[in-house]
């Protein structure tokens, strides 16, 4: 195996695995990430218990995405460590040092870390169900009747049974949104990343979205949202995160940091974007 880059991260790996068996940890810890001389993560340290719903939020610049896509090594970080379960993500220790993952392991990886983008990215030429049965069949080398089966089951609990044969451009953009999700979900990831997923919608169509995830989030799934949805942060979310110009500047209940949040930061960015009427 190669050495990892000199950008790849040096620090000692991150705290061992707990002694139970855990789905869905997630530690992060001292995680740093440059675009040439832009600094978007200043030291990033956040745990996610299994099970929990985690929504971050933040003005636009202050390093969420890129948080989000360092998760399953869509990015590299710079310094730092990311583990899920207690595996290191991207990375393995050997000799004192972080040594890069070969990009088949990297991929390995990524099919326990369920992802959905902003732009639904699906691909175009498939269908619905194909779209959907296609990392499992393929990345994860599953027999094609029971991820058929599967892909069915995810496809009618999103609301779209009568659109398996159906292509991303016979589809409004809630119900591509929602293959999005059948499609993480059918990989039986151990977390699912949410970066924005309703941000390129028209307003009639994010309801059905967030519908769909308020679901997934009381099936005890591992969630991490990154979102401007206030309300919704506020509903579903176990924790809230409040970033900032690449760092974490207030974490808490939704009911403190939507109620009396501590940082003046925190209480500037509210104010802008909810409601004068907003009712915690």
């Amino acid at each position: 195996m190669t050495t990892a880059p000199t950008s790849a991260p040096t620090v000692r790996p991150t705290d061992p695995p707990a002694s139970e068996p855990t789905r869905g940890l997630i530690q992060i810890r001292d995680v740093h990430k440059s675009f040439g001389a832009n600094e978007v993560l200043k030291g990033i340290t956040l745990t996610v218990e299994p099970g929990e719903v985690v929504a971050v939020l933040g003005p636009s610049g202050s390093g969420k995405s890129t948080l989000l896509r360092t998760i399953n090594h869509l990015e590299r970080v710079d310094r730092g460590t990311i583990a899920v379960d207690g595996e290191l993500i991207g990375y393995r220790p050997r000799n004192g040092r972080l040594h890069e993952l070969r990009e088949h392991e990297v991929l390995a990886q990524r099919t326990q870390i369920g992802m959905v983008f902003q732009s639904f990215n699906l691909f175009p030429h498939l269908t619905a169900l194909e779209n959907v049965t296609e990392a499992p069949i393929h990345a994860q080398r599953r027999g094609k009747a029971a991820v058929r089966a599967r892909a069915v089951e995810l496809l009618e609990r999103v609301g779209l049974a009568d659109k398996i044969d159906a292509y991303p451009r016979q589809l409004s953009g809630g119900q591509q949104q929602r293959v999005a999700i059948a499609r993480a979900l059918a990989l039986d990831p151990k977390i699912v990343l949410f970066d924005e997923p309703t941000s390129a919608l028209d307003p009639e169509l994010v309801n059905e979205v967030l519908d769909v995830i308020r679901s997934l989030a009381e099936s005890g799934t591992t969630l991490v949202i990154v979102t401007h949805e206030m309300t919704f942060a506020r509903d579903v979310a176990d924790r809230v995160v409040f970033m900032d110009q690449g760092a974490i500047v207030e974490e808490g209940t939704p009911a403190q940091i939507f109620g009396t949040p501590r940082h003046e930061r925190t209480r500037a960015f509210l104010s802008k974007v909810l409601e004068p009427d907003y009712d915690i």
